[in-house]
C-alpha cells in the first residue's frame, strides 16, 4: 500500500495503554494525519457513486480509503484505520430505522409518533448488521496488517432514541412517559451490547480492539460513549435517564472514553467523571467556539485529570505549545494538524523537549 507509515503497531499498543492508564511516555500521545501529497481528482468509480454506494459499497468504501491513505504521514500515534459509516447514530439502523444517505452525511427520518409505538429488539439477521459485520470481515482481510478496520459509530442509548423517535418527541416523552423512554433505552442498551460483542469479535487482533472514531485502541473492549442530546437536558434528566446506562457500558468495556460534545454538556462533566469504570474524557467545543486546546477549557481537562481520568484534546497548533507546556504528558493525548510531514515530526519532536 502506497502510505507513508512506518508500521510501528507494537510502539502504538505501548502507547496507547500507557495513556488509558495515565502514564507517561515522556511526551504526550499526538494524532496528527499531515497532508504529504496533493490529492489527486477521486477514482471514476467514486466519481459515479451514488449516495448509498459511496457509504456502503465495499469497493467505493476501500478505495476512498486507500486514495486517502497515500496523500497522509501518519506521524506519532496516528494510523490509517478504515471503518464502516452509517452516520453517528450507526445502531438506529440495526433496529429497523433506514438510514437516509446523502454524499456529505447519513441521517435517520422518525417515522413514530410515541415511544410506545417503537420496540428495540436484537436481530440477527437484520439485513444492516449483516452488512457491517461483512464490511468490517472484508477490511480486516485485505488490510494485510498495514491498516486498521476498526468498529463504526455505534452511538448509545439516548443518541440512538432521539434518531428513531426525533429529538422533541424523546424530549417531551421523557417528562410525560418517562416509563416507556426507560424501557426502550434499556431495550436499546441490550442491543449495543449485543451488536459490539459481534463486532468487537471480528475487529480484534492480538488481544486489541480498535474503534474507528477518534483512532482509539487498547486490550481488550474499546468504545467511545456520548450522549450528545445531553446538552438539552438537564443534571436531574441525564443522571436519570442516561448516567446509570453509561455506567454500566464503562463496566462492560476494558477501555472506554466519554465524548463530551459543545458548553451546554459541561454542566453534566462532574456526573461524566464520577463513572469509576471510564478511563478517559475527550472534548469538544462545537462550531464558533474557542478551540479545544484554549485557556478557557483547562477547568475541563483539570477536573478530568484530579478524578483519574486520561484525556483527549482537539488541539490547534497556535494553543499546541502551551498546551503541553501546561499538561505535560501523563495521561494526555492531542489530535493537532500541521500543512505538512516535516511540521508535524516536528510537533512530536517539540512535544518531548517541552516535556523532558
Amino acid at each position: 500500500m502506497d502510505c507513508d507509515f512506518n508500521g510501528n503497531w507494537d510502539e502504538i499498543k505501548t502507547n496507547m495503554e500507557a495513556w488509558w492508564s495515565g502514564r507517561s511516555i515522556g511526551r504526550p500521545l499526538i494524532a496528527i494525519q499531515a497532508p504529504r501529497l496533493v490529492a489527486e481528482k477521486a477514482s471514476e468509480s467514486i466519481q459515479k457513486a451514488t449516495p448509498r454506494e459511496f457509504w456502503t459499497e465495499f469497493d467505493v468504501i476501500y478505495k476512498r480509503h486507500l486514495e486517502a491513505f497515500k496523500t497522509y504521514h501518519f506521524a506519532a500515534e496516528t494510523y490509517p484505520r478504515f471503518y464502516s459509516n452509517l452516520g453517528p447514530t450507526g445502531l438506529a439502523a440495526f433496529l429497523g430505522s433506514e438510514p437516509i444517505f446523502r454524499k456529505e452525511t447519513v441521517w435517520y427520518q422518525p417515522s413514530v409518533d410515541g415511544p410506545c409505538e417503537v420496540h428495540a429488539k436484537f436481530d440477527p439477521n437484520n439485513p444492516w448488521l449483516l452488512w457491517s459485520l461483512g464490511l468490517l470481515q472484508k477490511g480486516r482481510e485485505v488490510a494485510n496488517g498495514e491498516f486498521l478496520a476498526g468498529i463504526l459509530d455505534l452511538c448509545e442509548h439516548v443518541d440512538v432514541a432521539a434518531s428513531l423517535l426525533g429529538t422533541q418527541t424523546l424530549l417531551v416523552s421523557m417528562m410525560d412517559e418517562p416509563s416507556e423512554i426507560h424501557r426502550l433505552l434499556e431495550e436499546i442498551q441490550d442491543c449495543w451490547l449485543r451488536v459490539y460483542d459481534l463486532h468487537c469479535s471480528l475487529n480484534a487482533v492480538n488481544g486489541f480492539s480498535s474503534y474507528g472514531p477518534f483512532q482509539i485502541m487498547g486490550k481488550g473492549r474499546v468504545a467511545k460513549l456520548q450522549c450528545d442530546a445531553s446538552a438539552m437536558l438537564s443534571p436531574a434528566m441525564f443522571d436519570e435517564f442516561a448516567l446509570p446506562l453509561l455506567s454500566d457500558q464503562t463496566q462492560a468495556l476494558d477501555r472506554s472514553m466519554y465524548h463530551l460534545d459543545g458548553e451546554d454538556a459541561i454542566r453534566h462533566l462532574d456526573a461524566v467523571l464520577s463513572m469509576e469504570g471510564l478511563n478517559a474524557l475527550q472534548w469538544t467545543p462545537g462550531a464558533g467556539k474557542a478551540d479545544g486546546g484554549d485557556e478557557c477549557w483547562d477547568f475541563i481537562y483539570e477536573r478530568a485529570l484530579n478524578k483519574g481520568k486520561s484525556i483527549y484534546a482537539l488541539v490547534h497548533p497556535k494553543n499546541f505549545k502551551r498546551f503541553v507546556k501546561k499538561f505535560g504528558a501523563s495521561g494526555v493525548f492531542i489530535a493537532t494538524t500541521a500543512q505538512s510531514a516535516q511540521d508535524a515530526d516536528f510537533l512530536v519532536e517539540e512535544a518531548s523537549r517541552l516535556c523532558s
